[in-house]
């Protein structure tokens, strides 16, 4: 009597082992694929909503307390509020931030990477924010210059008559 299934050739294991090994590269760097543009996208979000936090205290020239009582400056509030609401998911120092009055078009200034303010009553003002995003997956990095992204977020806002 012939049983059936009871023994697997060694050809159909070793057949196995090869489809095994041409498959799995593919599903790691699904999985790994997956996973690190999730994070990206979350830091995006994150950099956007911190960003559109910044933004609301600023156009209504409201300013944060100190640990001491004393008020801050308006940038200084602006930048601590984009701050701490991005902390949730990334390194908040390595962000880059800049408040700057924007021109006629709403055109930016020449300068407006390393400008902080805020403005008077009335102005229009941009609220930008990079950060260089590290790719988890040095494979998934390759496709990337330096292995990294900048994101941007930035809120273009009129500040209210203070």
């Amino acid at each position: 009597m012939l049983k059936i299934g009871c023994c697997v050739s060694s050809r159909s294991r070793g057949a196995s082992a090869v489809e095994f090994a041409l498959i799995m590269p593919l599903f790691f760097l699904l999985l790994f694929g997956i996973v690190d543009f999730g994070w990206y996208f979350f830091n995006q979000h994150t950099i956007q909503y911190a960003t559109r936090e910044g933004a609301r205290l600023a156009l209504v020239g409201r300013t944060l307390q100190n640990p001491d009582g004393s008020n801050m400056s308006r940038e200084a509030s602006i930048i601590k509020t984009i701050k701490d609401n991005a902390a949730v998911a990334l390194n908040p120092d390595a962000l880059r931030i800049s408040i700057y009055p924007v021109g006629a078009g709403y055109s930016d200034p020449d300068d407006w990477d390393e400008t902080i303010n805020a403005g008077a009553g009335g102005d229009y003002m941009r609220v930008r924010v990079l950060y260089n995003y590290d790719f988890l997956t040095p494979l998934i990095g390759a496709f990337f210059p330096s292995g990294m992204n900048e994101m941007r977020a930035e809120a273009l806002y009129r500040n209210e008559n203070f």
